[in-house]
């Protein structure tokens, strides 16, 4: 591989073979490599929405969404998200396009299918376009098409913890079957043919890896530069194009991709059948047609009182709503509606760990963690 980067026209190859992987697996005219998915976003919001124009966002997704909006100078609007399938309460939508925005962005979250086919159909009437937020996509798909197939223009990452791991980086995606006028020039235009050379996400990435395990949760929990169970704002700066060692990575990304979602799927299946015994827990429903990627396990918890176990991976994914976070203040449009479904989520939701790393052990500890006992979980 080493031979491979040296010099500028074998990095030039070694970005375009990314590239093209990255076109082919989510079925894009064109994709451009950025350094991560907020930047790939803050282009989307710049091709789709104009200065000072409005986007909506859902009312709980992950913070660099305030990040990425503040950075591309545009002003939001929230929709709520139904708490039983985590996908866009649809009635809400309608009424945040009413109010008016310029562009709409859906969200997957933990691997689980928003219903984008049915908001691009809302949005198609009010002439809306549709962003796709598939960061957290991780493999799983919606009605035969993967996610980050589905939107008029779809975001992607690589970055720690989201299923294709390059150690870093993302993606801005054109669908295929939009003409080539209306996004491809634009994508052609913002793509820089000479990345950086990323050394260091190499480094990164390995030290990722080697603590991806539950029983090594505890040491990770105890060092604040990994925010474990916090919602940390990072601000958004100008995109740059994906290092050269992460667009090196992207081959072996796909090609683990398969395993990886196997896993995943069978550890989502031993917690599913834990969290049926399970008193006062509500299992997320994935979408009628849906096969999740299962990036996490989302549970909620009816009862109010269980709490994190970061020893176990069990986690709160966002502490605030969209609309409680302070760095989006300064851009949401005054007097939004409240998102009662997302308050939910914030209050009583759960996600428990599925990768390759969990073992007998983890299980057993979920299942406690669960209140199940291991002979009622199948163990």
């Amino acid at each position: 591989m080493v031979d491979s980067l040296r010099g500028i026209k074998g990095r030039e190859r070694v970005h375009a073979h990314a590239r093209q992987l990255v076109e082919r697996e989510f079925t894009s005219r064109r994709a451009v490599l950025t350094d991560s998915g907020t930047a790939a976003l803050v282009l989307a919001l710049r091709l789709a929405v104009p200065k000072n124009g409005v986007v909506g966002f859902p009312g709980y997704a992950c913070v660099d969404l305030a990040a990425a909006a503040r950075f591309a100078g545009v002003r939001v609007r929230l929709y709520d998200i139904d708490p039983a399938t985590l996908s866009p309460d649809l009635d809400s939508v309608r009424r945040t396009l009413k109010r008016g925005v310029d562009a709409i962005v859906v969200a997957h979250l933990f691997g689980y299918a928003a219903d984008v086919p049915s908001v691009r159909e809302i949005a198609s009437s009010e002439g809306v376009i549709v962003i796709e937020d598939a960061a957290q996509g991780a493999g799983g798909s919606l009605r035969g098409r993967r996610l980050g197939s589905l939107g008029e223009l779809a975001i992607v990452s690589f970055g720690r913890g989201k299923g294709l791991c390059a150690s870093g980086g993302g993606a801005l995606l054109a669908r295929s079957e939009i003409g080539e006028d209306r996004w491809t020039a634009s994508l052609r235009d913002i793509e820089r043919s000479v990345p950086a050379r990323g050394w260091s996400r190499l480094t990164k990435g390995a030290i990722q890896w080697a603590l991806g395990r539950p029983s090594l949760y505890a040491l990770p929990s105890m060092l604040p530069w990994l925010h474990l169970g916090e919602m940390v704002y990072h601000a958004a700066s100008e995109p740059q194009p994906m290092p050269l060692a992460s667009s090196a990575l992207i081959p072996s990304a796909f090609a683990l991709e398969a395993s990886d979602l196997e896993v995943r799927g069978r550890h989502a299946a031993a917690l599913d059948a834990m969290a049926a015994e399970a008193h006062q827990v509500q299992r997320v429903v994935p979408m009628t047609g849906a096969a999740p990627g299962y990036l996490r396990y989302p549970v909620l918890d009816l009862s109010g009182r269980r709490e994190i176990q970061p020893a176990l991976g069990v986690m709160r994914p966002y502490p605030r709503t969209l609309a409680e976070q302070p760095e989006l203040r300064p851009v949401l449009v005054e007097n939004e509606p409240a998102t009662p479904g997302a308050s939910t989520l914030r209050r009583s939701l759960f996600t428990l760990p599925t990768h390759s790393y969990v073992g007998a052990s983890d299980l057993a500890g979920l299942a406690a963690w669960l209140g199940v006992r291991e002979t009622q979980a199948g163990h």
